[in-house]
């Protein structure tokens, strides 16, 4: 999420016992071996009945009695046949982590993932249009909105995270939850404020899959690569722990830079789940034929990911693009508007380059991403009249002809 951009978008996780022995010597009374192959039979079966009445046929009577059985595989999100998320197997109903953080798989498959059509929070207070209103909530459930990403912020109450996670949670669509990374240099602030966020996805999603980003467009901020992903190293083990189901990305670059994902995913321990960046394609100063074209460069971006992590890795790790539109500087204005670029309220260019972006993502093969953003920008899906906008029907469109009304 964005609170300002700069040029540079446009310019290029055993006690012993002692017996005591009689004096008096005890009399034993031999037992036959087929009447005490019987005794010992007889009590076994009494042990299990007892067992099973107790725990009532629970996992823990069975793991007492060596018949637990295995727990099923969680799958999210499932919209539809075409799920994506192949998650190991989770405590069911527990209430606190496992300590030690187990590896999440994510398989990808051939298929157009439900996540493509995701979108991000502003949220930047609690007067945020999502959290306020119903029927905002109710338009993003009907335009098929998946996924949903939410910002970190120091100054925002738990009380505004949770409203943000229960209508995430009421339209349908998995939570993303952007952490703070290392631009921040009190590394006890980030792990206070991360930990509150976890706490609240923890309560409202339980045992569910929520996707957590370590930190955003970091690079953009001044932070290079080593001091990210020492950050990374330090606290994502921490924050895994804290994280009843959590899939934990990096390194969340403000543009496609293969470099810095290079030194990330070499040196990153724990290797990240996913890797994510943002993808814009101009200025809002320039005309709209090199907005268009600039979306050609997102597949060049997506192949080269992708040998970066066949070089560094010898594997591909599922991608999320978890910002995009067409320019990043397009912000509001003291009127309320965004600015007058011939492109905006351009209803043919706003559906042809929302079309082009979406169809390029799904060609991709992309696993996840999210448009920036629902509310409360210059670049919204839902008006502050609550009203879907061109961009928000393209989106609904092109959900429906990829993936169907559901």
């Amino acid at each position: 999420m964005r609170s300002e951009r700069t040029t540079q978008r446009t310019s290029g996780l055993s006690t012993d016992h002692t017996t005591r022995r009689a004096n008096r010597r005890t009399k034993i009374t031999p037992v036959s071996r087929p009447l005490l192959s019987l005794y010992a039979t007889a009590t076994m079966v009494l042990i299990i009945v007892n067992i099973l009445a107790l725990g009532g046929e629970s996992s823990y009577a069975r793991g007492l009695l060596g018949m637990a059985q295995p727990t099923s595989i969680i799958v999210a999100p499932k919209p539809d046949s075409n799920s994506d998320l192949v998650l190991p197997p989770q405590p069911q109903g527990s209430p606190t982590p496992s300590p030690t953080p187990k590896p999440t798989t994510i398989q990808a498959n051939a298929g157009t993932s439900p996540l493509i059509f995701g979108t991000n929070l502003g949220l930047f207070n609690s007067g945020d249009q999502f959290i306020s209103s119903t029927e905002t909530q109710n338009l993003m459930q009907q335009m098929h909105i998946k996924i949903v990403r939410v910002p970190t912020r120091q100054s925002n109450s738990d009380a505004v995270n949770l409203a943000a996670a229960q209508a995430i949670k009421k339209i349908g669509a998995v939570a993303i939850v952007s952490l703070r990374g290392a631009q921040n240099p009190s590394v006890t602030q980030v792990m206070t404020d991360n930990t509150r966020m976890i706490n609240v996805m923890n309560q409202v999603f339980g045992n569910s899959t929520v996707y957590y980003e370590f930190g955003n467009e970091d690079d953009l901020n001044g932070v290079n690569v080593t001091e990210y992903t020492d950050r990374w190293n330090a606290l994502v083990p921490q924050l895994k722990k804290l994280a009843l189901n959590g899939v934990f990305i990096g390194p969340v670059n403000y543009q496609y830079s293969p470099n810095y994902l290079t030194t990330f995913l070499k040196n990153a321990n724990p290797r990240p789940d996913a890797v994510s960046w943002h993808e814009y394609t101009c200025s809002y100063k320039w005309d709209a034929a090199r907005c268009m074209s600039g979306i050609d460069n997102w597949t060049k971006h997506i192949n080269g990911v992708r040998q970066v992590m066949q070089t560094t890795l010898g594997t591909e790790l599922p991608m999320m693009i978890t910002e995009w539109n067409y320019a990043p500087d397009q912000l509001i204005q003291s009127n309320g508007m965004g600015f007058a670029d011939g492109k905006l309220t351009n209803q043919t260019f706003m559906s042809q380059w929302t079309s082009k972006a979406l169809q390029t993502l799904i060609d991709n093969h992309i696993f996840a991403s999210m448009q920036y953003s629902a509310t409360n920008t210059a670049i919204p899906m839902v008006s502050s009249g609550n009203t879907i906008t061109q961009q928000g029907a393209i989106f609904q469109s092109t959900y429906e002809q990829a993936i169907g009304n559901s």
